[in-house]
């Protein structure tokens, strides 16, 4: 087993743990019916937590800074977590609040369809947190549904040099304005990029003006077409690798956390986007959740072979 590049300490990730429960269909359906799930899996899921479990897999040291209930939902995440190698000193059980469930549905061509708690209900608290521990940390990855927390991460991060990435979906525009500015590498989804640009493109002069506007380099995922960036004045197009595609579930999430951990081991951007591209592709392939993880060594031969693009 090829093993990981030396990093200077784990990788951090701090946001949504969830429960999901996945529904298999054969298509989504056009208008409002009802249908037969061909299966039903209860899985861990969750921003945060799917990209830790993904770091591990990459053989990467890696903590999980979360929120659960005291729940039987709370025990098999934490059982899971613990299973896949993912540190859980920084998971705080709550008897405030259920742990969160997602349903998810997944068509036959691997799309899906997800349906969440409104994360507004948990407590907003990340006095727990030990951010002692971040200037020993390799890379921090923090997602928008726990801002607070979110905030002081980052914050500790910059203070103290640690490479932090910021999985920018769609929320509030202050909110999603305040943690891209204080990430080193917020990675922005189409939904999040339009938001934060005021609707611009995502060509040179669309990504020059953000990009003034976070005072930084950022990112842009794409999909299947792959991820832009605009790092040091340029634009550039990393490709996604073709795969057949079993379910997309989580493949953003393995995305970023492949990415910190890419940013852990010393890798300049682009070489960590590759990275992260060929991890993101190779889950869509293997869906299966958590325990569909792409291993390291397929990771790297599939980077391998992507060749970035300079668009401008």
């Amino acid at each position: 087993m090829q093993e990981p590049m030396r990093t200077r300490g784990p990788v951090i990730c701090v946001g949504t743990t969830t429960v999901d429960q996945v529904l298999e269909i054969d298509e989504m359906p056009r208008q409002a019916i009802k249908v037969t799930a061909r299966h039903h899996f209860k899985r861990g899921g969750g921003p945060a937590a799917t990209a830790a479990v993904a770091c591990a897999r990459l053989l990467l040291p890696v903590e999980l800074w979360s929120r659960l209930g005291s729940d039987a939902e709370a025990a098999f995440l934490c059982e899971r977590l613990r299973h896949h190698g993912v540190g859980i000193g920084g998971v705080k059980c709550s008897g405030e609040m259920d742990t969160i469930t997602a349903v998810v549905i997944v068509d036959r061509q691997g799309e899906r369809f997800i349906v969440g708690h409104d994360h507004t209900v948990l407590p907003t608290s990340p006095a727990h947190l030990p951010l002692q521990e971040i200037p020993k940390a390799g890379a921090v990855l923090a997602d928008i549904n726990w801002h607070e927390a979110s905030l002081a991460v980052l914050d500790a991060a910059a203070a103290a040099e640690v490479p932090s990435v910021l999985d920018a979906e769609v929320t509030d525009l202050a909110v999603l304005l305040e943690l891209a500015r204080r990430a080193s590498l917020p990675v922005f989804s189409e939904d999040g990029f339009a938001l934060a640009s005021a609707g611009a493109q995502p060509d040179a002069e669309g990504c020059e003006a953000l990009s003034r506007r976070l005072g930084g380099m950022f990112g842009l995922t794409l999909g299947a077409r792959g991820s832009l960036w605009w790092v040091d004045g340029a634009l550039t197009l990393v490709p996604a690798v073709p795969v057949t595609v079993q379910d997309t579930t989580g493949a953003g999430d393995v995305f970023h956390g492949a990415l910190a951990a890419g940013l852990a081991e010393g890798r300049p951007v682009i070489d960590a986007a590759r990275f992260a591209s060929a991890a993101a592709s190779l889950k869509c392939e293997l869906g299966n959740g958590w325990d569909g993880m792409p291993e390291r060594r397929a990771v790297e031969e599939a980077a391998a072979r992507l060749d970035p693009l300079r668009v401008s």
